[in-house]
């Protein structure tokens, strides 16, 4: 009776030990189920964001007509509903892997725990044998058998303690790297956090801009394109003001003090189509009186990140549509480079946490796409500049504008 008794008492130890485990391996691969099915439902939702993307760019070489520009906002703001609904899919995704990580980092912590027990088990007995010399060893046996099992039995654990080391190194290792993986994860959370309170503030931007262009054209054709007619006249005076002024600083400057042409030194600052180049490109000379075009534009989507190309410091931002609204570059930011290279980044919708003397990394994101300032579409205008010409001028028409010697972006992305 009495070893029944103990047998269910050993039984119902061993239940309760693995218990735990079995818990937490279970959990694991709910995590697992759960992240796999917030992927898909990334998956389906990006691919709903691009259908909105392409009636974008579908919508913007039609005719600028009043009933096209509210299609445009209207598109916009179901586009952005789906990026929340993405943004917010990809923070749940998100929440769950740290959750996932933070599990598998306490079961390494555990096993590392018992590996280290283990050996200072092992270590202790090796350690009573090595006290002992082989004549006791000899004299304690009553078989040579014995003696020699015993001697078999030293050299496993010594097998045993140098597999336990390297395991013991080994989980070091990928305890580590989840680790290091759980601060970029919480990291990469911040960001779109972030994003996110941008993505909700430019859908109430997109409702209000409906109601101020209804009320600004009072709901007529006509007095749309007289609004866009007195634009596009503000524009073509404040382009030609900054084509003058660039013009003069671009004959100036020394080619030995930029960088040579090579692929790598910029990142490209969104990933979408290059719409237009630089300089003298058929589009830009049927819109400019110069002909010319001092960036590259490249549009990806409304609200999408506009990250740094390269590393260095923010040296001024702008609004030129607090002085001529929808002229010229909108919201704009110029980062300064380790390399006498500065950037700039114009038509955004939203600026991001970096304000003017924040260093920022290459891949930070400094602002989000827009179609602010004179622009016909969403798009990035990314233009480049040398540092040492690089300057802000107070513009007849429209505050103080970016100015400085240009370079054609494409030598460097």
């Amino acid at each position: 009776m009495n070893k029944i008794i103990v047998s269910l008492i050993i039984v119902s130890l061993l239940a309760l030990s693995i218990y735990p485990v079995l818990t937490r391996a279970s959990l694991l691969d709910d995590l697992k189920q759960q992240i796999k099915e917030k992927e898909e439902e990334i998956k389906q939702l990006e691919e709903e964001a691009k259908k909105y993307q392409q009636e974008l760019q579908e919508t913007r070489q039609k005719k600028a007509t009043l009933q096209n520009q509210l299609y445009i906002i209207e598109t916009r703001i179901r586009k952005l509903k789906t990026d929340i609904q993405v943004t917010s899919a990809k923070i749940s995704s998100l929440n769950l892997q740290i959750e996932e990580l933070n599990l598998e980092i306490y079961e390494k912590t555990k096993k590392i725990e018992n590996y280290k027990k283990s050996i200072g088990g092992i270590i202790r007995t090796i350690y009573e044998y090595d006290t002992k010399t082989t004549l006791e060893l000899m004299l304690e046996t009553k078989k040579l058998s014995e003696f020699l099992n015993q001697l078999e039995y030293i050299n496993q654990l010594q097998k045993n303690i140098q597999n336990d080391l390297t395991s013991l190194k080994n989980l070091k290792i990928v305890l580590e790297e989840q680790k290091t993986e759980l601060e970029n994860k919480k990291r990469d959370l911040e960001t779109y956090n972030a994003q996110l309170y941008t993505q909700k503030q430019l859908q109430d931007q997109q409702r209000s801009q409906k109601v101020y262009l209804l009320r600004q054209t009072r709901g007529e054709e006509q007095r749309y394109q007289q609004i866009l007619a007195e634009i596009k006249e503000k524009e073509q005076k404040i382009q030609e003001e900054i084509f003058e002024l660039e013009e003069k600083l671009r004959l100036t400057l020394d080619p030995e003090s930029i960088p040579k042409p090579r692929s790598g030194i910029l990142s490209w600052p969104n990933e979408g189509l290059l719409t237009q180049g630089y300089g003298y490109t058929p589009y830009s000379k049927r819109l400019y009186k110069s002909g010319f075009h001092n960036g590259i534009d490249i549009a990806s989507g409304y609200g999408n990140p506009i990250r740094a190309a390269r590393e260095g410091t923010i040296i001024a931002m702008g609004n030129t549509d607090l002085y001529c609204p929808g002229g010229a570059y909108g919201k704009w930011i110029a980062i300064e480079h380790d390399n006498n290279l500065t950037t700039l980044y114009a038509h955004l919708s939203a600026f991001g946490r970096f304000r003017v003397g924040d260093k920022v990394q290459r891949g930070e994101i400094i602002g989000y796409e827009g179609s602010s300032g004179y622009s016909t579409g969403s798009h990035l205008h990314f233009g480049v500049y040398a540092s040492n010409t690089f300057t802000l001028k107070q513009s007849k028409y429209c505050g103080k504008l970016p100015i400085g010697a240009t370079i054609n972006p494409l030598n460097y992305l």
